[in-house]
Order: structure tokens, then sequence, then C-alpha cells
């Protein structure tokens, strides 16, 4: 009888490997982690979710209100002063709320502005910038005329006898302002200055001299009638000023004189 062999139990080479202190060798991507659609979202969302919450935050007035307002400009008729209860109401909300379009509209309400430009200085300043109207003339009685030629509603009664007086039945400031500028050179060299041009409506220019005197140019021949006149002036009429009330340039080879 043949013996039973005693059955040997053989010991696995491999060595059981410890759950403690296990580590994925470097560069082995974990099974069922997809690290790349990971990294998207990432960089996707999180900045999503930071712009929302400012966004969200920045959205109530209450938050990061307006501090400071600074209004510059060269303003020599302009008293600031008198913009502050325009800006107040405005000034109850944050830069990023802030009806620019509508402030700016509220400042050139007042005569003396001619435009107005607004700049926010992050995180809590507002500068407003002030192009104050420039008046070169009167027009007329009552208004006057900016650098423009734009005919303005405001009054410098103080500068009456500063500044000469333009005037047009017509709406042309702009053309008369240049018309008078042509004139200022033609007549540069004229020892008077002029303190009124006006044209009536068949378009006939007026001249008013500092010493009275009137000077009826008319509608046409405008540089050579008056340097016609520039010239009898200096020789003729100067030492006669006070006697003289009108002289008129509408003629073909001179012009007449009316005596006081």
């Amino acid at each position: 009888m043949r013996k039973k062999r005693a059955q040997v139990t053989r010991r696995s080479s491999r060595k059981k490997r410890s759950a403690k202190g296990f580590s994925l060798p470097k560069g082995m991507p974990i099974r069922g982690i997809n690290w790349r659609v990971i990294t998207v979202l990432s960089i996707v969302i999180l900045p999503f979710l930071i712009v929302t919450t400012i966004s969200s935050w920045i959205q109530k007035p209450e938050n990061l209100t307006i501090q400071s307002v600074e209004v510059q400009g060269d303003l020599k008729y302009l008293d600031k002063a008198t913009l502050q209860p325009i800006i107040k109401p405005f000034m109850k909300t944050n830069l990023y709320l802030l009806d620019k379009k509508g402030l700016e509209e509220e400042i050139e309400f007042n005569h003396w502005v001619y435009s107005a430009s607004l700049t926010s200085m992050w995180p809590d300043k507002l500068v407003i910038k002030i192009h104050e109207q420039q008046p070169i003339a009167f027009w007329g009685e009552d208004g006057m005329v900016n650098e423009f030629g734009e005919v303005i509603d405001v009054s410098l009664p103080l500068q009456r006898n500063k500044l000469p007086m333009l005037f047009s039945p017509f709406d042309k400031g702009r053309e008369m302002v240049e018309n008078y500028v042509e004139i200022r050179k033609w007549m540069k060299e004229f020892p008077v200055d002029i303190v009124a041009f006006t044209e009536d409506r068949r378009g006939s220019w007026l001249l008013k001299l500092a010493n009275g005197i009137k000077v009826k140019v008319g509608r046409q021949e405008h540089e050579r009638r008056l340097r016609r006149f520039i010239v009898g002036y200096s020789n003729r009429l100067i030492n006669q000023v006070k006697k003289i009330d009108t002289v008129d340039l509408r003629y073909t080879n001179g012009f007449s004189v009316k005596w006081i």
C-alpha cells in the first residue's frame, strides 16, 4: 500500500501589500477621477463665482458709496458752490451704479457750463471736469456769444464796456463772430477799438467805434471800404473826431460824413 504523501502548502512568493502608507507611482492617474475635467471646471467656475459675488455686492448702493467729489476746470465765472445742490442727490450710491449721463446733463443745464465730463477714481472718488463758457462779446442787449459763436443766456454787466457787442436779427452767431475777427484783422493798425458790430435785416453792416463814431459799411466790398476808411480817417478825420456822428462808406470811390 502506497503511503499517502503529506500535502505541502506552498507560501505565495508575493507579499501582501499593506494599505498603510500606500501611494501611487508618480504620474499614475487615480482610476475613476478625471483631473482634466476638474481643472477646467476650477478655471471656469471659480472666477465666475468670484465675479458673481462681487457683482451682487456692488449692486447694492450702500456698499462702497462715493466719499469725495472733485470739481476741476479753469473757472472764471462759475461758482463751484452752485453745483453742489445738483451733485448731492447723485452721490447716495457707488461709482458702479452712478448715473453719469444724468449727472452730466444736470450740470450742463447751468448756463455757465459748456460741457461736463465725469471720471471715476476707484474705489470712492468722482472727478468732474468742467469746460466753462467763454463769452467773447455781448449779443444785443440781453445775451452773450461764446468762443464758438453760440448765443448763450449769461450776463456780465461789469464787462459791458470791456467786451464788444455783436448782433444780427438772424440766428448766425458763428458767422458774426467770424466776420468780427476778420474786421479786427483788417483794422489791426486802426487806433480806435470797435465796441459794436451789428447787421440789419438786409445784411448791411454797421460798426460803432469807442470814440462814438458810427461807420456804415453796407452789404458788400467790406474789406475794400474799411481800408479806404482807415486811410481817410488818418489823413482827414482824426482831428475832427468830436464833430463826427456817422461815416457812410457805401460809395464807389469815397465816403460821406455826417457831422454833429
